[in-house]
């Protein structure tokens, strides 16, 4: 459902002044019964909040009912978008329940043209089923908070079609029935330039506006200082020692603490009784009101704490009245009128202060901002990154090279074919551990036990020639066959002895780390091809590569840990026994230096050479920040370098 809007109604409107805007929104309070009312005040508020479009939305059960649109001529280039679009129906009632909540809501998005635009929602305090939603472009963000305080201030207009009334009667002769004598006070005292004279003005303007017997304006220069009294009405000096003035001060410092004001009817001096009922909002315990009420006499006392913001009051205001104060209401009117004035009045404050109590105020404010409650979780992480800085540029740490590690023994030993043939059979692989004698490959024999059985027979042939040449006495023939004999024994001796070495047995207790047995199993080998190779595990130690950017940093007796893949769990201590300083080329990995380091704990069962692992070699103590930094800078510095 929507109602026809007002085109362009914002640009057609004169460039009133915000007080004139204010003026005439009220002045359109008689008017709700006009068709266009509703499109007026929408158009009067847009121009008084400097927005590019207005809706003036009612929520109905049925949806939500569109009772006026004004859009500013100017800022239709970059629309916004129709609020009433079914893709944004959430948003506008998470908005509407907000502003309905705390009296307004903001929510930033983006328009067709991809900037970024504000929609502020304001509940009128008269229809609560209503939603006032203006549009305001990204530069006004700054001034948000004083561009909705304006739009607070004609909060009370009438509904569309509501039939006015006659002001009650005992608001009647109330001086705040319309907003234009508080805007008359604060802009009267806005003329001055100086602190003392603007607080001055605005408190001999309040008082005249209000009909106060007198009108006290307290400050204070700092959070945590305490509140001092800088105006009074009707007097151009204050004697600080007086007893009414520090009375008056004690009650507008006391006022500071009351977040909705106080407000004391007056007392009859003779009999002690109240003129009227005491207002039940206010607190129980006002000592310093009532001791300022008391010497004052038959007078009723309200006051009001001053902010600007969020933060703690900075400024309180006492009013005196001959008789009964100011109604809750119109102190609250009254409050947020002011709340106008105050950020003109600190920035007079700040300006007029020395430079020296200019910069503690603003140390203070700083310190308060980094030790406060307020965005806790960065502060909390500053306050580690500055920890971890300090750390890393005064605490030394122990700096650790890494490097590859394998386990290495000299105590080896090669198995190798003696003859020509074929391994028989073959019993163990790498990574067997072997006793001395204990047989590792046995070579094919039958050959050998041929020739040996053919060097027996030669023997003995010999032999038997020899003795017949002897018997015979032919003696020279009898020479030749010893000389065949001797002969033929010694081819069986040595056959004899290839048929011995044919079995391949462990020299010494240890384990196999060269050789397998699926390989050498029925394998054709010739003399001095290499079958095994056995180490002892006693004398182990370990052989590390050191990368070439941390080998200057390894010294000859450095300790170290050794953690190997079988068992990573365990740390074997190590040191360092010598650089060897030669660099070998390792591939992708570049340079490496061979560094030799001896083992410093027993040798366990489990140790094998061959196993590799990864070392930590102690280079010595350095800053953290060394640490963590230097081999970026080392590279740049290569980079960099001409």
């Amino acid at each position: 459902m929507s109602a026809p809007g007002v085109a362009n109604v914002i640009s057609a409107l004169p460039a009133y002044s915000a007080r004139e805007l204010v003026l005439a929104l009220h002045a359109l309070r008689g008017a709700s019964g006009q068709a266009d009312y509703a499109a007026q005040v929408v158009a009067a508020l847009a121009r008084l909040m400097r927005a590019q479009q207005g809706w003036w939305l009612a929520e109905l059960e049925a949806g939500w009912l569109l009772r006026a649109e004004v859009q500013d001529e100017a800022g239709s280039s970059d629309p916004a978008p129709d609020p009433l679009r079914g893709d944004f129906s959430a948003d506008l009632l998470a908005l509407a329940q907000r502003a309905r909540t705390q009296g307004f809501a903001s929510l930033p998005q983006r328009s067709a043209q991809g900037s970024t635009q504000w929609l502020v929602a304001v509940r009128p305090e008269r229809s609560p089923a209503d939603l006032w939603l203006l549009c305001l472009p990204d530069r006004e963000r700054p001034h948000l908070n004083e561009l909705v305080l304006r739009a607070q201030l004609v909060a009370d207009l009438p509904t569309p079609g509501e039939v006015p009334q006659a002001a009650a009667a005992d608001t009647a002769d109330s001086p705040l029935t319309t907003w234009a004598p508080l805007l008359d006070a604060v802009l009267f005292a806005q003329r001055h330039d100086g602190f003392e004279p603007a607080t001055l003005a605005l408190v001999n303007a309040l008082a005249s506006t209000l009909g106060a017997q007198q009108v006290a304006l307290g400050w204070r220069a700092e959070a945590g200082t305490a509140l001092r009294l800088v105006a009074l009405s009707h007097r151009d000096k204050l004697d600080r020692y007086a007893h009414a003035v520090v009375l008056t001060e004690g009650a507008l410092d006391e006022a500071l603490d009351q977040d909705e004001g106080v407000r004391l009817p007056a007392i009859v001096a003779s009999t002690g009784t109240e003129l009227a009922e005491v207002d039940t909002a206010a607190p129980p315990a006002l000592p310093a009101h009532r001791l300022l009420q008391q010497s004052l006499g038959d007078v009723g006392l309200a006051s009001l704490p001053l902010t600007s913001g969020q933060s703690a009051p900075r400024a309180a205001l006492l009013m005196v009245f001959d008789g009964e104060p100011l109604p809750a209401d119109q102190l609250a009117r009254l409050r947020l009128a002011l709340r106008v004035a105050l950020p003109w009045l600190e920035s007079l404050h700040w300006r007029e202060r020395p430079l020296a109590l200019r910069a503690n105020d603003e140390l203070r404010r700083r310190a308060r901002l980094w030790l406060g409650p307020q965005h806790l979780g960065l502060k909390l992480g500053s306050g580690l990154a500055a920890i971890a800085l300090l750390i890393a540029l005064f605490v030394d740490w122990d700096y650790r090279v890494g490097a590859s590690a394998q386990l290495a023994t000299d105590s080896t030993r090669i198995l190798s074919a003696q003859f020509d043939g074929r391994v028989e059979e073959a019993l163990v692989s790498a990574g067997q551990n072997v006793k001395e004698g204990e047989l590792l490959a046995q070579l094919d024999v039958h050959d050998l036990q041929n020739q040996v059985a053919d060097a027996r027979a030669e023997v003995q042939r010999y032999t038997a020639e020899a003795d017949k040449a002897r018997a015979g006495g032919a003696l020279a023939e009898a020479e030749v066959g010893n000389a065949r004999t001797a002969q033929a024994q010694a081819r069986l001796a040595r056959t004899q002895e290839l048929v011995e070495l044919a079995a391949n047995r462990a020299p010494f207790d240890g384990v196999i780390v060269e050789g397998e047995k699926r390989e050498l199993q029925g394998a054709p080998v010739r003399k001095g091809d290499k079958l095994y190779r056995i180490a002892r595990v006693e004398k182990l130690y370990a052989t590390l590569q050191v990368p070439e950017r941390d080998a200057a940093q390894l010294q000859a007796g450095a300790q170290g840990e050794l953690s190997l893949m079988t068992r990573p769990d365990e740390k074997i201590p190590l040191r360092v026994l010598a650089v060897i300083p030669v660099a070998q080329i390792k591939g992708q990995e570049g340079n490496q230096f061979m560094v030799r380091a001896e083992l410093l704990s027993p040798p366990a069962d489990w140790w094998k050479p061959g196993m590799s692992g990864n070392a930590r070699i102690e280079a010595g103590p350095h800053r953290v920040i060394w640490v963590l930094t230097h081999r970026l800078i080392d590279q740049l510095r290569l980079w960099l370098w001409w």
